[in-house]
């Protein structure tokens, strides 16, 4: 089990270096999924939930994207690949959404969890502050374990998108792939939430301005590292 963690590293700068040969497209990729992200969690109600809804078909969009090969300039049209053509894929439209539907629910378990908690959003300075040493420890405990489990379902729904895209699985076998592979490759799949997710959990509490540069930064490479290791997990081990 996890023989290969120095693996992240290749796949880690792997994401970077694709990033960076098409800048372009994924620059203007993640700021428009800001944008319009910044638009729709603003909706009252249903804000937070179209979001966790329209997500995972911009991620679909992009691990589909990355694997055309030599696939350059075009951006308008690459860009409008992204955000709707799987939308417009009968094959993978509806499984795709079906993961939505599911990471829906466990992000509205979790958000009920966090205000159970006394974690749900508030800024980390309103949390720590007016309080003794030990309830600022027992609260620091309380993040850990929320944000460990967001890392988590965001790195879980990373792979399950990757499966259903990429490996063209259902989503009950992609999800079943995934969690094999959590059992092989725990460390190395924690090791990608560590260095992608939880900077963006952390920025979630301290300001919009921060988390949209963080998210410049993390969005795409975090998505691109998922593709990169999915591949070579698969290729190794297609029965993952």
């Amino acid at each position: 089990m996890d023989k290969d963690l120095s693996r992240a590293g290749p796949w880690i700068t792997g994401a970077y270096a694709l990033t960076a040969a098409d800048l372009g497209l994924w620059v203007g990729t993640t700021a428009a999924y800001l944008l319009v992200a910044a638009v729709v969690s603003d909706l009252p109600l249903a804000g937070e939930v179209l979001l966790v809804l329209f997500t995972p078909a911009i991620v679909a969009g992009i691990l589909r994207e990355a694997a055309r090969p030599g696939a350059v300039g075009h951006y308008g049209r690459r860009a409008g690949n992204v955000f709707v053509g799987i939308l417009r894929d009968p094959g993978l439209a509806l499984p795709v959404m079906s993961v939505a539907t599911i990471l829906l629910g466990a992000w509205v378990f979790l958000t009920v969890l966090a205000m159970i908690l006394g974690v749900d959003g508030a800024s980390l300075g309103a949390m720590f502050a007016h309080r003794d040493l030990l309830a600022r420890i027992f609260t620091g405990l309380l993040l850990a374990f929320f944000w460990g489990l967001r890392v988590a379902l965001i790195m879980t729904a990373l792979y399950v998108l990757a499966a259903t895209v990429r490996g063209g699985a259902r989503p009950v076998d992609a999800l079943e792939q995934t969690l094999a592979l959590w059992r092989q490759q725990p460390l190395t799949i924690a090791s990608l939430g560590v260095v992608f997710v939880a900077p963006l959990t952390v920025a979630s509490y301290l300001g919009p301005w921060i988390y949209g540069l963080v998210a410049l930064v993390t969005f795409i490479p975090l998505t691109l590292a998922v593709y990169l290791s999915y591949e070579s997990l698969s290729a190794r081990d297609p029965g993952s």
